[in-house]
């Protein structure tokens, strides 16, 4: 059996408590019901209503009726009414009322379906890798959901959103002297015509915009997650578009299960960086230097050297002036040696005060000439370091023209063995392995 309107009253036949039938047929929330009397609900007479009441006939009473919330549709009304301890009164309404069982069944249908997207969009979003693939799920979740004609997936930093996903079909008529100016959304917005736009954001004549892209209704949804806007989302409708009383929730639901994962991927994605970084120096560590030298794509009359840097005396710098001025010089080490070695070559801190770095070269001689540019910037005057705790480098270099066929761990293990004989031969010197210098 359909649940049908109901009830609860007190003697003064005040709603206490109403079903979600009740809220339907009402288009009013069951808070907002609470405290007002039946009659005014109903669209009756108070004193007709106190009478039929009164008789406690339990077998149907018609009562006549205006119009009332559903549809404003103007019926009579046949309530059953069976009193209950403590004065109050359950009443409610006869099958008779069709529209009320048919509009009851329809809200139970849609909120499964609901339901059902949410939990399967929950489940797919969660199994996404890059804030550009939960893009493209959104995009397709959200355009099935609202049978839309398109939609756009905007995410980035605050001031600086961009299209990751979908496709905005205002892009291409909005003007060219408000490309900088977006409507900034707080909360969901809904457009059920062009005309309706120009009240949402007045001053960009976005009626205009509607009529030429061909839209002329649009629901946009904020991406927000711990009151902070990562972006947000739109469906383009081709065709007029009354939103009904889901839509809203609809959206917001959506957006908020994208925003959690969108946290989550931001959270991942800065951890990874993190872990593949120095913290001290910024530059990248061993194990993502590792994999871009694997990665690696150059010329074919171009040879791989890697450089294996150690510093001479920097042990006398941390034991006498302290951890903190030892962190200060290997981060400008760092910074030195970025300017020396050109924008396509790999630099890494290996670990403690090494450093290893991995150039395109000609040949040797242009390997030998490029480490000693490297010795000869860590040399100069580090700031607020006594200039009888200077730093040299000992360097040790190795040489492939096959990076692929060559074992990247083999190749480092080269040039370590060639900075140690750097440094076996009085330091502050680049030797190549096999070379002797």
């Amino acid at each position: 059996m359909q649940p049908f309107p109901r009830a609860l009253v007190d003697r003064s036949h005040t709603i206490v408590d109403a079903n979600m039938a009740l809220e339907v047929w009402a288009s009013r929330q069951s808070e907002k019901l609470v405290g007002t009397p039946l009659a005014n609900v109903l669209g009756v007479d108070p004193d007709e209503l106190a009478a039929a009441l009164a008789t406690g006939n339990t077998g149907g009473i018609r009562l006549a009726s205006s119009a009332h919330g559903y549809q404003e549709t103007r019926s009579s009304v046949v309530i059953r009414a069976v009193r209950i301890s403590g004065g109050h009164t359950i009443v409610a309404f006869d099958p008779e009322l069709a529209a009320v069982g048919e509009r009851t069944v329809a809200l139970g249908r849609r909120e499964s379906d609901r339901l059902q997207l949410l939990l399967a969009a929950s489940v797919a979003f969660a199994k996404t890798r890059t804030e550009e693939e939960l893009g493209e799920l959104l995009s397709e979740t959200a355009r099935r959901a609202f049978n839309a004609t398109a939609c756009s997936v905007h995410t980035g930093e605050p001031g600086n959103y961009v299209l990751v996903a979908g496709e905005n079909l205002l892009e291409a008529e909005w003007p060219e002297d408000a490309r900088d100016e977006r409507v900034q959304l707080g909360s969901v917005v809904t457009i059920q015509s062009p005309a309706e736009a120009d009240v949402v954001a007045p001053g960009l004549g976005l009626s205009g915009v509607f009529e030429r892209s061909g839209v002329s209704a649009i629901i946009g949804v904020p991406i927000i997650e711990d009151d902070v806007l990562y972006g947000a989302f739109a469906c383009y409708f081709d065709q007029p578009r009354a939103f009904d009383d889901q839509a809203v929730p609809l959206a917001e639901a959506l957006a908020q299960l994208a925003g959690q994962v969108l946290v989550r991927l931001r959270l991942e994605a800065r951890l990874r960086r993190a872990a593949m970084l120095d913290e001290v120096t910024g530059l990248p560590n061993r194990r993502l230097f590792d994999e871009n030298l694997q990665q690696t794509e150059r010329a074919h009359t171009d040879q791989v050297a890697v450089l294996f840097v150690d510093l001479d005396g920097f042990k006398a710098i941390n034991d006498t002036l302290g951890h903190a001025a030892g962190d200060t010089v290997l981060k400008e080490v760092a910074e030195r040696l970025s300017r020396v070695f050109r924008q396509e070559d790999m630099i890494a801190r290996y670990g403690g005060d090494e450093f290893i770095a991995a150039l395109h070269v000609a040949d040797t001689t242009d390997a030998l000439e490029l480490a000693d540019r490297a010795r000869a910037a860590i040399a100069e005057d580090f700031a607020g370091i006594p200039r009888e705790l200077s730093i040299t480098a000992s360097v040790g270099i190795a040489i492939t023209d096959d990076v692929a066929g060559q074992s990247i761990d083999h190749l480092i293990r080269l040039a370590d063995q060639a900075m140690y004989a750097a440094k076996r031969g009085g330091g502050d010197q680049a030797v190549v392995y096999g070379n002797g210098r």
